[in-house]
């Protein structure tokens, strides 16, 4: 695998995990927007803006205790400058050719499904209350 093809699946999971942390708290808005988004300036406004809403999530901490673990281990990591968000977006955005919508839907809809894939592990569910 090439360093460029490596650091893109780490851009994706870095941005899973915080969409993930997102849906731990009921936030599914971002993970459903990406399975429609139509271009690229739409895939970075929707990226950038659940960076917004994570940042409130930092200040304001998590209402569902469920993913605590993975939220300390991401914020320490994001702390101790070992990911930079911005430039995962950017890596991501990049990777798409101007135009084509076949690899726009592809890392969209992996990104989203990553997303849920991560979240899953940490939702109680109504059994488990």
């Amino acid at each position: 695998m090439s360093e460029r093809h490596e650091f893109l699946n780490i851009s994706i999971e870095n941005i899973a995990k915080v969409l993930a942390l997102l849906a731990t708290q009921g936030n599914y808005t971002y993970i459903d927007k990406l399975g429609y988004v139509p271009s690229k300036d739409l895939l970075t406004y929707y990226l950038r803006e659940s960076l917004r809403d994570f940042h409130s999530l930092l200040r304001s901490g998590l209402k569902e205790e469920g993913a605590k673990e993975l939220f300390d281990k991401f914020v320490s990591a994001i702390n101790e400058g070992k990911i930079n968000l911005d430039l995962s977006i950017d890596t991501i955005v990049n990777s798409i050719p101007e135009g084509d919508r076949k690899k726009l839907r592809e890392i969209s809809s992996l990104i989203a499904a990553r997303a849920l894939a991560i979240s899953a592990k940490y939702i109680k569910t109504s059994s488990s209350s």
